[in-house]
């Protein structure tokens, strides 16, 4: 495997890399929040910014000695250049394809802070794809972009002859599960930036799921538990935020198939990952409920993936304790306590809502 080498960069005092770093996330939720904006608002304003947040990006990148995430960056920058000048056309795919590559720009960078080094070969995929992207006539973007990310998923096939892993896959484009998880975390703080109300939800419910997991005994895997929790809530991003701002007995029968539909997303990224599939199903099932009525499939009891039994039960925990955009008010600990347990039976499993009560007893309780 071709690694790439940033000596310059891994000699730095640890004080100035993780100043960097701050910087850096400061920059991506920068230019995520102008890709949200743009989603409503195609102005030249909103252009202009999406290049200087760029441009800081890739600025920042060059003084810490990353010339090699320096090139990914410029070629995106240079895209954006375009739609500056009235050459190229903004479209929404364009803010997945930005967030997509910078999400594999900021797995290098977590490479060579932790390893000294990173994945050369990827580095020249995200320089490949960005390439054939911007060779891509309007009309045809959209393609190109989601065949762009199939690959990077996937791993250049058929480029290189070697052993190839059980699931087909390059072995030498699979990341590890540590760059994996480093990505699915980037992920979730980007989902927990959509709204002022999400502050921390996701460590937040990590935190409780593990405790549920460990008072069952460590039932489900860990790290698949892991990425199901931190990748659940992908597909909110998605989802137009007159939907996202209105309750759910408000919602229309296509406003409420919209909104289901969000499940499908983290799951169909796992799946397209090397062994994340148990996470996949996890995410895909979590709004399941256990006496049947759920979605997507209706499934019940012992049919549903404990995972998700106990996802489904933290989710609904944190939905009722936080405040939202369609509700001013959030319930007290005790008052969600009592709605999760009125629900044992119906919605939730019980085995799992005993671990939870005890859950909370561990996390909320004994440390007050």
């Amino acid at each position: 495997m071709t690694k790439i080498t940033c000596p310059q960069f891994v000699d730095l005092e640890k004080d100035l890399i993780n100043e960097f770093v701050a910087c850096f996330q400061e920059n991506v939720e920068e230019i995520e929040q102008t890709v949200q904006s743009l989603e409503h608002d195609v102005s030249s304003e909103q252009i202009n910014e999406l290049f200087r947040s760029m441009h800081s990006l890739k600025g920042n990148c060059r003084m810490v000695f990353l010339d090699p995430m320096v090139d990914v960056i410029h070629q995106l920058e240079e895209i954006v250049s375009e739609m500056r000048n009235g050459d190229l056309p903004y479209q929404p795919m364009f803010g997945v394809f930005f967030m997509s590559i910078i999400g594999y720009v900021e797995t290098l960078i977590g490479q060579l802070s932790s390893e000294q080094e990173a994945d050369g070969e990827l580095q020249q995929s995200l320089l490949k794809v960005i390439q054939k992207v911007r060779e891509a006539s309007p009309g045809n973007v959209n393609k190109v972009i989601d065949e762009a990310l199939d690959t990077l998923m996937a791993g250049p096939a058929g480029e290189v002859e070697e052993a190839s892993t059980p699931s087909g896959l390059p072995s030498h484009f699979v990341l590890g599960r540590d760059d994996d998880m480093q990505f699915f975390r980037f992920l979730s703080r980007q989902i927990d930036q959509l709204s002022i109300y999400r502050k921390d939800r996701t460590q937040k419910e990590l935190e409780l799921c593990n405790e549920v997991n460990r008072e069952l005994g460590m039932i489900v895997d860990q790290e698949q538990l892991e990425a199901a929790v931190l990748l659940h809530d992908l597909g909110m991003a998605f989802i137009p935020q007159t939907l996202m701002s209105k309750g759910k007995n408000s919602l229309s029968k296509e406003e409420q198939k919209i909104m289901s539909a969000h499940v499908a997303t983290g799951a169909q990224i796992l799946n397209r990952m090397a062994g994340w599939h148990e996470a996949a199903s996890i995410i895909l099932h979590n709004h399941e409920a256990f006496d049947g009525t759920g979605f997507p499939y209706g499934l019940s009891g012992e049919d549903i993936p404990v995972g998700s039994r106990i996802l489904a039960l933290c989710d609904a925990f944190f939905d009722t304790t936080s405040e939202r955009e369609d509700r001013s008010y959030k319930k007290s600990l005790f008052e969600a306590v009592r709605h999760i347990n009125s629900c044992n039976g119906t919605l939730f499993d019980p085995a799992c809502v005993e671990a939870f009560n005890m859950a909370v007893r561990n996390l909320y309780i004994s440390k007050s």
